[in-house]
């Protein structure tokens, strides 16, 4: 008898063990923050660090915010970026301006030498929204150009982006964020220009 009881629990043991492996996993989806340079000449012959972007603590992390509803902030289990929203955008920045100006660098703000200006960024919303049953993609960063010889901010700026979608999926979220860092990374390369 007790050898029927150890064959039957080993039996189900290894009929539930091998029913939990069977589910399936789901399958995560990686998205990245990317724009294109255009390739054009230098607009100014200008030397540029660009400090390490931050921001608020729930998007300086892989997950793909999502806020469903007002007062609401969740994240998607089977969607993530490539990397942090915050390395992804600073490699955009200094990409980007990297193409415009004389001189660009990732850089710590003890290195000064031959720098004029230093950029800083902080990411204050990036997520997917849903209200009032539209679906929008909200981008906003304040960003800050500081003379690096003065360490005095020469201008201190938003940028806010909301934009309504035309359906609620990731993908279309994430293609319109694109557009959003595209006109953040126009204004700010027109607003160094403009120094």
């Amino acid at each position: 008898m007790n050898n029927i009881k150890s064959i039957l629990i080993i039996f189900l043991l290894v009929a539930v063990i091998s029913g939990c492996t069977s589910v399936p996993i789901p399958k995560i989806t990686k998205y990245s923050l990317d724009t294109p340079v255009t390739e054009n000449k230098k607009i100014k012959n200008i030397n540029i660090a660009v400090l390490h972007v931050r921001s608020r603590t729930q998007f300086d992390k892989r997950n793909l915010a999502i806020s469903p509803k007002k007062y609401v902030m969740d994240s998607y289990s089977t969607a993530q970026w490539v990397e942090n929203p915050c390395n992804m955008l600073t490699d955009d920045i200094v990409a980007y301006l990297s193409k415009k100006f004389n001189y660009v660098t990732p850089s710590s703000l003890n290195y000064n030498n031959g720098i004029d200006y230093t950029i800083s960024v902080y990411i204050d919303d990036l997520k997917h929204v849903k209200r009032d049953n539209k679906w929008f993609a909200v981008l906003t960063l304040h960003y800050e150009i500081a003379s690096a010889k003065t360490k005095n901010i020469i201008k201190n700026n938003w940028f806010r982006e909301k934009i309504e979608l035309d359906d609620s999926s990731v993908q279309t979220y994430v293609n319109n964020q694109n557009k959003s860092v595209d006109k953040f990374l126009q204004q700010l390369t027109s607003e160094i220009a403009g120094l």
